[in-house]
């Protein structure tokens, strides 16, 4: 073997190491001499490489064989070795774990390395892909430009940040919405918003704010989403000022906005949407209340609140709470009822949920999307929205109901429930029906009932159910339109165009943009969502074997008294007690104990 310089000598050797699965131990590494051993005591493996001057090339002139098995350890597996070979796989999986990673080059190479050599290729790895960052960041202006031709009408804004007129832009913000999702939500869905935002979790930090609508299935549609800085007052009201002129929502008046209590949206919403219906998430406000009101005996109640259908049936519920703990009730109306009980919201969106998961599920399908940079980011959300949008109307195409299938299952789960009311005719299309204890007016012309579930959700309750079959009728034909197959196919029908890739594109000409500025937050990186209390106990719940530390009273194992442990007993910093021998000597002749008999002289104590 010929080689032309002591590189490829060093990588034919490295190669041989790994391949065969043998630790060589490099000698001499010379520019014009070469020489590695086996580290396995007693092997008699050489190679040697050496300048001959008659071919002017490094020249193999010593290969011995193997005496030795196979090597568990090999120090030629470097960091730099690993980062080459599976850079790819930690492009696309940042989140690898170091174990999963070892296991791997453990069956693929047959050797075990160590934690920390993974670490530093992952680095490694990381630190060459923030070069890719900041391309991406340059290519911002070229892709906004490219969705704009795909579907014109889309609605691209960048807001960058010069420090300085002569400083190249900054990254600050960048909203996305596609004329096609603008145009199908306004043909099929809801009037209703559901606004969230959720962490980037790449290099590049920041939130994505996303807008999510109803699609007629009851299932999500995305809108609108955009990529900000921190989530605050401003950042919302840029989005919701661009938000409400794509779908010319005006003031608000007709439409609800269902959300968590974000930093910032509240008075956004009230400032830039004051005659809007702003709903709040029931779930958020139950865990922030439960934090202070733990006992498990109140909880239901809460839920008995917010899912309550009428005024009187909250006043009942609240009053059960107050007559337990009026301190809890008192805390649990501080945020405002309108916001979080079915009760009092408006009918005419035809949405009766009181939670805002809808938004969640957006947020949990673009979960590894969030690892990835503006660019990668904001394609792959454009890609699965455009993969989603084929794949619901190949759905709906095998439908044979007027109505969607979620739909059709709520209404089958009224008709089971129906079966036990009864009702009293008052003629002219109105009903008395009796539902178990209570009791409810029901007008069939008007399509209303006096528990008001019809009017939220305008799909018929049980009692109109009731009503409708002993008139003859069939309750799908009571059903609101918004949740008609006609109104997902007009929603889905407006599908999203293609797009070439980035060498396809024409440049802009504009200042390429830079990222911003990283920001070092204190403490160790944090990689999941703080659980709640609840989530952790419906985490245990998933396996059968193991039973919750939730709730669990716990005892001391000094005082073995309950309600806390050794760390934090409260004789921990007691007086010591006095010892045995001098209670002993207390009690005279008539004491007992373990020590020698009685009166003996023979002791400590003497």
């Amino acid at each position: 073997m010929v080689f032309t310089n002591i590189r490829e000598v060093r990588a034919a050797a490295n190669k041989h190491s790994i391949t065969e699965c043998k630790d060589l131990k490099f000698k001499k590494n010379e520019a014009k001499r070469f020489r590695a051993v086996c580290r396995f005591k007693g092997c008699q493996f050489l190679f040697f490489v050496s300048y001959d001057r008659s071919i002017n090339r490094l020249q193999l002139k010593t290969l011995t064989e193997h005496t030795c098995s196979q090597h568990w350890r090999n120090s030629r597996v470097r960091a730099e070795f690993i980062a080459m070979k599976y850079k790819r796989t930690i492009r696309c999986n940042p989140r690898w774990k170091l174990r999963e990673m070892r296991a791997t080059i453990r069956e693929d190479i047959g050797t075990d390395v160590y934690q920390s050599i993974c670490a530093r290729a992952k680095k490694l790895v990381l630190q060459k892909t923030q070069g890719c960052y900041v391309d991406e960041f340059g290519l911002l202006w070229t892709y906004a430009e490219e969705m704009r031709k795909a579907d014109p009408g889309t609605t691209v804004k960048i807001k960058v940040d010069r420090l300085n007129p002569e400083n190249k832009p900054l990254f600050q913000r960048m909203y996305v919405g596609f004329a096609s999702l603008r145009r199908g939500f306004l043909q099929g869905c809801r009037q209703i918003i559901g606004l969230d935002g959720c962490f980037l979790k790449g290099l590049c930090k920041g939130e994505l704010l996303s807008a999510i609508g109803r699609d007629a299935n009851d299932q999500m549609y995305p809108i609108a989403w955009a990529v900000v800085e921190v989530e605050s007052k401003d950042s919302w009201s840029w989005f919701l000022e661009l938000l409400a002129s794509d779908l010319s929502l005006g003031e608000g008046s007709g439409w609800s906005i269902s959300s968590d209590q974000q930093k910032g949206l509240i008075p956004a919403i009230a400032s830039l949407l004051p005659a809007a219906e702003h709903r709040l998430c029931a779930r958020h406000i139950f865990c922030n209340w439960r934090k202070v009101h733990k006992n498990l005996e109140w909880h239901p109640y809460f839920w008995e609140c917010a899912k309550s259908t009428t005024v009187m049936k909250f006043n009942h519920a609240y009053k059960k709470l107050e007559s337990r703990n009026k301190k809890a009730a008192q805390d649990m109306v501080r945020v405002p009822k309108e916001q979080w009980c079915k009760a009092f919201f408006s009918t005419m969106v035809k949405c009766d949920s009181v939670d805002n998961n809808i938004s969640e599920t957006f947020n949990a399908s673009i979960v590894e999307a969030r690892h990835k940079p503006p660019y990668s980011l904001l394609d792959d959300i454009r890609v699965l929205t455009m993969e989603r949008i084929a794949k619901k109307q190949e759905a709906a195409s095998k439908w044979t109901s007027p109505f969607c299938p979620k739909i059709m299952k709520k209404l089958e789960i009224n008709a089971k429930e129906s079966r036990i009311c009864r009702i009293v005719t008052c003629g002219n299309h109105e009903y008395e029906v009796n539902h178990g204890d209570e009791r409810y007016k029901l007008r069939l012309g008007a399509e209303t009932c006096s528990c008001r579930a019809w009017d939220l959700s305008g799909i018929p309750c049980p009692h109109a159910i009731t009503c409708l079959v002993y008139e003859g009728k069939d309750p799908v034909d009571y059903i609101s339109n918004w949740y008609s197959v006609a109104k997902y196919n007009a929603t889905y029908s407006n599908t999203m165009s293609g797009m070439d890739g980035p060498r396809q594109w024409v440049p802009v000409n504009l200042d390429p943009i830079q990222p911003p500025p990283f920001r070092a937050m204190p403490g160790r990186p944090k990689k999941k969502r703080r659980l709640s209390a609840d989530e952790i106990l419906q985490k245990d719940k998933k396996n059968p074997h193991k039973l919750s530390r939730v709730n669990r009273i716990i005892f001391c194992s000094k005082c073995k008294q309950s309600g806390h442990n050794s760390r934090t007993c409260p004789t921990k910093n007691a007086p010591p007690v006095a010892c045995a021998t001098s209670v002993r000597a207390s009690q005279g002749p008539t004491g007992r104990g373990r020590g020698r008999g009685r009166g003996s002289s023979r002791g400590r104590g003497r």
